[in-house]
């Protein structure tokens, strides 16, 4: 577990474009899995409004999200402290999907460093341009399997964050990448910590997680990524059993999300709870049965190999 790399799995929400309803849909389709359809909102939004920011950001996260749901990226086992993810294999992308990421996010970019040179405390500019940098962090650590070339971004993206908190401390949701950066960079191995860009800055885990619980806590738009964060976190770090209320959460506000039940099914019988983790399986055998959103497609074998694997843990 101290020697692997946490990949940012969340979505970094900017002030939306005059509250477009189609970023609001495209975000419960994202939280629930449905990347196409959201993929296809965030692209409608970049339409109308092409000098936007934030949409772009939207537009590049649903592609590689959709690239490491269909790579099975997003299953639980990548974030479980045994796992050796950083000798995973590639996530694949298709090569339109990859130059439509590359496009949107060399666009924020251009766009935030143009503004930034008018003025270097524009605090939008500067968020965008993280997020712009952490996508891209994710991006080169999954995808091209970059370590260097990610964590250089990933620098990138919690300097810019930084800067805005500093700018303007009453931005909560501006914490999380840093609180993120403190994380990673703490469990870092000596060698990636020995980086030049990473001179005069060691990290820490117990910081990171306190970051990202204010902003799970007290954040507008990034609450629910801090509650992602912090449930895969609280798992590596052995605290399972305080993941299992932001999972309820989580699972209250997405309820065609199964990945969240199935995760928590995992955290129940890490705890050693193998009745409460045969009920979490229950409910999601009936949910397919009842042709629920989400699970309606869900195989029986999915389910039935996840009781094998308590049955055979107890």
């Amino acid at each position: 577990m101290r020697n692997s790399v946490l990949v940012v799995y969340c979505i970094f929400a900017v002030p939306l474009v005059a509250q477009d309803p189609l970023i609001s849909r495209g975000f419960d389709h994202f939280y629930n899995l449905e990347y196409d359809q959201a993929i296809a909102d965030f692209s409608s939004v970049t339409q109308k409004h092409p000098d936007d920011l934030g949409v772009w950001n939207h537009l590049a996260e649903a592609i590689l999200y959709r690239a490491m749901y269909r790579s099975g990226a997003l299953e639980s086992q990548l974030v479980s402290g045994a796992n050796p993810f950083l000798s995973r294999e590639k996530v694949q992308i298709a090569p339109d999907d990859a130059a439509t990421f590359d496009g949107a996010i060399n666009h924020v970019i251009e766009l935030s460093e143009t503004r930034l040179e008018s003025d270097n405390d524009d605090t939008a500019a500067l968020y965008a341009l993280g997020i712009a940098y952490g996508l891209r962090s994710n991006y080169n650590f999954l995808v091209r399997k970059a370590w260097v070339d990610s964590l250089h971004d990933a620098t990138g993206a919690n300097k810019a964050h930084k800067r805005v908190c500093k700018l303007d401390p009453a931005n909560v949701d501006a914490r999380l990448i840093p609180g993120v950066y403190d994380y990673v960079v703490g469990s870092l191995p000596l060698g990636y910590r020995m980086l030049g860009f990473l001179a005069g800055f060691h990290g820490s885990r117990e910081r990171g997680i306190h970051a990202l619980e204010t902003v799970a806590r007290d954040g507008k738009v990034n609450r629910v990524d801090a509650e992602v964060l912090l449930a895969a976190i609280y798992r590596r770090e052995r605290r399972t059993k305080e993941a299992i209320p932001l999972l309820d959460d989580l699972a209250r506000q997405f309820p065609r999300n199964y990945l969240l039940r199935f995760e928590a099914v995992q955290m129940y019988a890490e705890l050693g709870d193998k009745q409460a983790a045969l009920r979490e399986l229950d409910r999601i055998r009936e949910l397919r049965r009842a042709g629920a959103p989400g699970f309606a497609e869900l195989s029986a074998e999915k389910i039935d190999s996840n009781q094998l694997k308590i049955e055979e843990a107890n």
